[in-house]
């Protein structure tokens, strides 16, 4: 593996777990073909202050924030780049759309959104993900339960 590769990837690893402190990381993993979708959600309040100030993320229970990474799979997962539309809809049924940015940081791509959370509330998400390359896109759904303060 090439060294550039390797602090790349231990660089987004890093980062990765700063923006998942320990209380809060449930990633999950999720493969469509040749490819490996890494996704948590949580609240913004578990951030540690210096990394939501990075990222321009408020801290609060009432806002809530995706982190996904998209990966080739192989013998070495390989950081690639996608197109990430998506929803989330309370128990309600109300649906809003999420605005996803792209983190580029050595060798490592990740995707954040950031969407608000009204009270105690289950929320699905769905996501449609295209990675580069990809002749297709793929959909990702899953629920998080939130409880403010």
């Amino acid at each position: 593996m090439k060294l550039a590769y390797k602090i790349g990837l231990l660089a987004g690893t890093a980062i990765l777990s700063l923006l998942l402190p320990a209380r809060g990381r449930t990633e999950q993993v999720q493969r469509f073909g040749d490819y490996l979708v890494h996704y948590n959600a949580l609240s913004s309040d578990l951030l540690p202050a210096q990394v939501a100030a990075q990222y321009n993320i408020p801290r609060s229970s009432k806002q809530g924030l995706i982190n996904i990474a998209v990966q080739l799979a192989g013998d070495e997962a390989v950081p690639v780049a996608a197109e990430i539309q998506g929803s989330v809809a309370n128990l309600a049924g109300q649906r809003s759309d999420i605005a996803v940015r792209e983190i580029r940081e050595a060798d490592a791509i990740y995707y954040l959104a950031e969407f608000p959370v009204r009270g105690s509330d289950t929320l699905s998400f769905d996501l449609r993900i295209k990675p580069a390359g990809a002749t297709r896109s793929y959909t990702l759904k899953f629920s998080k339960n939130y409880v403010t303060e």
